[in-house]
């Protein structure tokens, strides 16, 4: 069965093993950061993922299944669901004056939509984390990922 794991750091680990030990087990294998526990798991019934070769021989994830990042944002990233679903619901503030809409005023608008999108990130990342701000700061700025494997999911 494959399962996702979601560890106090904020990421998620993907894991196809026999139950649910075997998958914390290969969670634990992969898990690089040994500050980051594991705080949820659950079988994933549907995986949809399209990832293409990069240039440097790494992979990048091109797309989602929809019904695969609604699940996964559901239910492993509520807080970005619901920052989403609000972002989503900023309606377009037409200029007051009689111009007409301008790039500027758009970019105003999308910038609002990506800070509500960001500040859920925010919460989300540090849901599991009860390190003191500065702290937190301090480790990112230390710890090396090895993994070439970006997301790039849009919403």
């Amino acid at each position: 069965m494959l399962y996702i794991l979601r560890l106090s750091s904020g990421d998620c680990v993907l894991a196809l093993a026999a139950d649910e030990h075997g998958a914390r087990q290969a969670a634990l294998r992969l898990n690089s950061d040994s500050n980051s526990s594991i705080v949820s798991v659950r079988p994933l019934d549907d995986l949809a993922v399209q990832f293409s070769p990069t240039e440097d021989g790494s992979l990048d994830v091109t797309r989602w299944g929809d019904a695969t990042l609604n699940g996964i944002l559901a239910n492993e990233y509520p807080l970005i669901e619901q920052a989403f679903r609000r972002a989503n619901a900023q309606s377009f503030q037409r200029p007051t004056s009689s111009r007409p809409a301008s790039l500027e005023d758009l970019k105003a608008w999308h910038e609002l939509n990506t800070q509500i999108i960001r500040k859920g990130l925010e919460l989300e990342r540090n849901k599991f984390d009860q390190k003191p701000s500065n702290e937190k700061q301090t480790q990112k700025g230390s710890t090396a990922r090895h993994s070439k494997t970006k997301s790039h999911a849009s919403r």
